[in-house]
């Protein structure tokens, strides 16, 4: 209820903050009007009960006027033993008060119990400025420690704002020496790369030139291979013949024994020539595979030199790396050093300590 009670009048607040308009207010809040509606309802039920309790009848009524009477009768000797209980209690309180001995036992009983709180009052006072000047001393040895840790923390603040000098020409003594080594890498490296360039350029100009001539041989011993080729088959077609005409020389050789002999000599110089165009073919065959040697030879070459150039491209990518980061620790080192002309300490007791 109370909970109700107090929202009811927070809403009430709230709802005075503004102007309302309308019939005026009766109550001042709604706790007041709760209370209102409360204070009517109990005095309707007394009512109603005294409507219910009076007489209906003379009888009733004399029967009820006699247990008022009785009741008041009661109530009346009740009342007149407390209040002689109460007078009692005043008399001995009086008498009490009157007794000159009991208010001198209290008077001394008093005066002791001041006595011992002036002691101890005195005592605690004699304590507190025995302590006071303690603390007293203690302030003076603190402002003593105080002006020496001042003296000290002057003394560390010139210590560290000289070092903070040495550090700081230190710092660029180290940068330059930094930005000398960098250029000179970079130097090394734009020589190196460019070299490296150069002489695969070169390398690269003559594999090629070599490519072309090993081609050229190798179109050469081809024709010359094709050719003798075209010269075996004649040969062979010519041996054909030959062997025909011998065989029918030797038919006929009873009658042309000079004509066999002579083509017995001449088949065997075409035996001859047909072994000296074999060897010939051969040769052209040995050639032909020193050729493709020597071609696989230039390709293997060819692609150890690639891989040459994509070697040195990777190192040239891996010394832009390194530039890179080099400039990038450069200006992280640069970013990281104070400027020369800010303050590096602060003006009191703190920023020495922080320095």
């Amino acid at each position: 209820m109370e909970s109700a009670e107090t929202s009811a009048a927070e809403s009430e607040r709230d709802t005075t903050a503004k102007p309302r308009v309308g019939r005026p207010r009766k109550y001042d809040s709604p706790a007041d009007r709760v209370r209102a509606h409360r204070e009517r309802v109990r005095r309707r039920r007394e009512e109603q009960q005294l409507q219910e309790s009076l007489p209906a009848t003379p009888a009733d009524a004399a029967t009820d006027l006699r247990a008022a009477v009785d009741a008041l009768r009661t109530l009346t000797a009740a009342s007149i033993e407390q209040h002689t209980a109460v007078a009692t209690r005043i008399t001995a309180a009086l008498d009490k008060l009157a007794d000159p001995a009991a208010v001198d036992a209290q008077l001394q009983r008093s005066a002791a119990e001041l006595a011992k709180v002036r002691a101890d009052a005195d005592a605690k006072t004699a304590k507190l400025r025995e302590q006071l000047s303690r603390a007293v001393d203690d302030r003076d040895n603190a402002d003593a420690a105080v002006d020496a840790v001042d003296r000290e923390l002057a003394d560390a603040r010139d210590a560290h704002t000289e070092k903070v000098r040495a550090l700081e020409a230190a710092h660029h003594d180290e940068l330059a020496r930094i930005d000398e080594r960098h250029a000179a890498e970079l130097a090394r490296h734009r020589d190196e790369h460019a070299a490296a360039v150069t002489e695969l350029e070169t390398t690269v100009a003559d594999l090629r030139a070599t490519v072309a001539t090993q081609q050229q041989q190798l179109g050469r011993v081809t024709a010359e291979h094709d050719r003798l080729g075209s010269d075996l088959d004649d040969l062979r077609e010519l041996l054909t013949r030959t062997e025909s005409d011998v065989e029918r020389a030797r038919a006929e050789s009873t009658r042309h024994a000079e004509s066999a002999a002579r083509a017995t000599a001449e088949l065997t110089a075409e035996r001859e020539r047909v072994a000296d165009l074999r060897d010939a073919l051969e040769a052209a065959r040995v050639s032909a595979a020193s050729a493709q040697a020597a071609e696989t030879a230039a390709r293997e070459r060819l692609d150890e030199l690639r891989g040459d150039l994509t070697q040195a491209r990777d190192d040239a990518s891996a010394a832009r790396r390194q530039l890179d980061e080099l400039r990038t620790e450069l200006g992280r080192v640069r970013a990281a050093a104070p400027p020369s002309g800010s303050p590096t300490t602060g003006s009191g007791p703190r920023g020495a300590t922080a320095g």
